[in-house]
Parts: C-alpha cells; sequence; structure tokens
C-alpha cells in the first residue's frame, strides 16, 4: 500500500498544537492555534506534551470535528495491529493522523503527523518538529517499539457555534487552572531547592509555558469575559518576563541563584495570579 495526504505539520511551542493546526486545516477546517488551544485546554497546560489533555475532546467537538483518541501504554501486537489497520483506513480517506512518538525533538519523542504510508519502505511518512532535519520517514518498526500509543484521529462534523466556542473555552480554562496552578508551585519549589537543571530543556518548557498564556490571553481579548480576560492578559505579561530569563536554545543561567530566585519570584507571582496567595515556598537555597 501507498497513500499519502497532503497535510502539514505547523511549527508551535507545543507541538501538540501544531499538529492539531495542521490535521484540522487538512479537513477544511482551519481554525488558529490560539482558538484551538484554548477550547482543548492545551493554552493552560504545563509542557509535557506527552499527556494528552482530558479535554481534548469536548474541544475539539466545539469546533465541529468529530474525534477518535487511542490512548494506550505498552500496547501488545494486537492492538498495534489494529492501530496500523485504522492509520491506513484514514489516510485512505485523505485524512492524517496525529500520534505521539512520531515526532522527533531535541528532547525525545514528540507528537507529529502521520501523513502518508510506504508498505514497500516499511515506513510511514510523518510531519513534526525536526522531521525535516532527521527524516521525513519513520520505520514502521520504530513505530512499533513506542511504549506509548496515542492516536487522534479525526473527520469535519459541522460548523462551530461561536457561543460553543466560548463555552468550551471557559470549562477548559476553569478545569485546567488548578493543574496550571500545581505546575506553577512545583517548578517553584525546584528553583528554590538546589537540585541541577539542564538549561536547554528547562529554556525550551518556559518558552512553551509563556507561548501558550499568550496565545490564550489572544483568546480571551477575542471572546471577552469580565473573570477570565484579565487572568489570562496579567498571566501573559508575567511568564513573558520569565520567559525572557530564559532564551532558548541558549538556557540562560537557571542554576545561578540570582536567577533562580527571581525566576521562582515571578512564578509565585503567576501561581498568585490563577489561584489565590500561593503556598509559602520552601527556603532551601
Amino acid at each position: 500500500m501507498q497513500a499519502f495526504v497532503n497535510a502539514r505539520y505547523e511549527y508551535h511551542w507545543a507541538p501538540l498544537l501544531g499538529c492539531l493546526v495542521g490535521q484540522l486545516s487538512s479537513l477544511g477546517a482551519a481554525q488558529p492555534s490560539h482558538l484551538i488551544g484554548a477550547v482543548t485546554g492545551i493554552s493552560y497546560q504545563p509542557p509535557q506534551d506527552a499527556e494528552l489533555p482530558a479535554l481534548l475532546e469536548n474541544g475539539l467537538a466545539a469546533l465541529g470535528i468529530k474525534p477518535h483518541i487511542t490512548e494506550q501504554s505498552l500496547p501488545n501486537r494486537l492492538q498495534r495491529f489494529r492501530a496500523r489497520r485504522r492509520i491506513r483506513s484514514e489516510l485512505r480517506a485523505g485524512r492524517p493522523v496525529t500520534a505521539y512518538g512520531v515526532g522527533v525533538s531535541a528532547f525525545g519523542p514528540a507528537w507529529g503527523l502521520i501523513t502518508g504510508c510506504d508498505d514497500e519502505r516499511r515506513a510511514w511518512r510523518r510531519d513534526g518538529p525536526m522531521t525535516d532535519q532527521v527524516s521525513p520517514w519513520l520505520p514502521e518498526s520504530e513505530f512499533d517499539a513506542s511504549p506509548a500509543l496515542i492516536l487522534i484521529t479525526a473527520r469535519r462534523n459541522s460548523e462551530p457555534p461561536a457561543d460553543r466556542i466560548a463555552q468550551a473555552a471557559k470549562r477548559a480554562f476553569t478545569t485546567s487552572v488548578g493543574r496550571a496552578r500545581r505546575h506553577l508551585l512545583d517548578q517553584t519549589q525546584l528553583l528554590d531547592s538546589d537540585i541541577e537543571i539542564e538549561p536547554q530543556r528547562f529554556a525550551h518548557d518556559a518558552q512553551t509555558l509563556a507561548a501558550n498564556w499568550g496565545e490564550a490571553a489572544t483568546f480571551w481579548a477575542s471572546f471577552p469575559d469580565d473573570e477570565l480576560t484579565p487572568i489570562a492578559q496579567q498571566m501573559a505579561v508575567t511568564l513573558s518576563r520569565y520567559a525572557t530569563l530564559f532564551p532558548y536554545p541558549m538556557g540562560g543561567q537557571p542554576n545561578v541563584p540570582g536567577v533562580r530566585s527571581a525566576a521562582a519570584h515571578i512564578l509565585a507571582e503567576a501561581a498568585n495570579v490563577v489561584g489565590g496567595s500561593p503556598t509559602e515556598r520552601p527556603t532551601g537555597r
């Protein structure tokens, strides 16, 4: 079998969002990343793309998309066979598939788009972070060896009503904000500790966090809400200050005490914005 679809990954600090932008565009249901991120909750989540937001199905449905999500850990041979069969079915129908572990990043597996299949090569055609630098082909043996199997297939269902988009985004915000605050406090404790930090990865996560909340502010400026718009805007400003401390790819100096202290105070301020007074930070440094 050979099957290829016209779909392109759009670069984004959060690769899952870049895949969804490309996937929806290929279905004729294009939406900007800030809107997709707001309704699915990705814009408010910590920058750990291996964790699929629980609100993804509800958010995509609000955009007139009917998704089907397969999420398995340590899949067996039968589950992998069914996944390969489903991917081939989608490709035959002219639809790409978003999958975790298809893209590659400087820090390991990432989300990517499966845009084709070539059985003679025994490989999938992929598009995602760094695939141009590495290879647009993923050997099927590598796909089969992945310990996680997360697939997102989607098809266009209806035209999204504007009021449903705002409702889904508000639900995603209120559901995600607790986890977002816990992440900010966890990072604050890390900075207050004596644990050595790897600069480049830390900088990438800092930039992702700031970029996602910047897009959240863009969304809530377009869909004004008396409570959520000011929060999103203040978070975007606060986290942009945080991101300037850790430029990517240089990484900044996250192991210098003065930098760590400044960053910890900014994150504590951000945690206060999304959830009241933050818990007292440890003073390990």
